[in-house]
């Protein structure tokens, strides 16, 4: 019987089969990050026991839009854009633990299987969801510009 190989699952005799090739990795995006404050108590609700608010604004919150490209330093994932892109969506809390204040990933979206595969190695709370941005463009009338009057969704 032959070996299996591979970094991650479904592990094959040739380990050229996994979702994720090993670390590391590097990644390249468009972010939208819109901070807000909301009670306390609502950030309290999405940390676990031994995790505290943090004393210095306890209510803030940051809601990320990010357009990713990414891949590992043999840069193959690039030549397929389905093993190299995709989109999230996350909510990050600041919290303490141990009296260190710490950003905690509370809740996250992600548009491919593979990001999902590394988010479970990271230990990212990753959810398979569908996210859509405006993207800016300099040329043709199908996108906004990047100036006064432009309109995002």
């Amino acid at each position: 019987m032959s070996e299996l190989r591979g970094y991650a699952p479904p592990y094959t005799p040739s380990g050229r089969s996994g979702v994720i090739p090993p670390p590391p990795w590097h990644y390249s995006g468009d972010l939208l990050t819109v901070e807000y404050r909301t009670a306390p108590a609502n950030v309290r609700a999405l940390l676990p026991d031994d995790l505290e608010l943090a004393p210095d604004d306890p209510g803030a919150v940051a809601m990320i839009w990010a357009d990713w490209q990414s891949c590992s330093d043999s840069f193959d994932e690039l030549l397929d854009p389905a093993r190299s892109q995709y989109k999230e969506a996350f909510v990050v809390v600041r919290c303490q633990y141990e009296g260190v204040t710490y950003s905690r990933c509370v809740l996250i979206w992600v548009t491919s299987d593979f990001a999902i595969a590394r988010g479970v190695h990271q230990g990212y709370p990753k959810k398979l969801g569908s996210i859509h941005q405006t993207r800016p463009m300099p040329h043709g009338k199908a996108a906004p510009r990047v100036d006064v009057g432009g309109r995002f969704g």
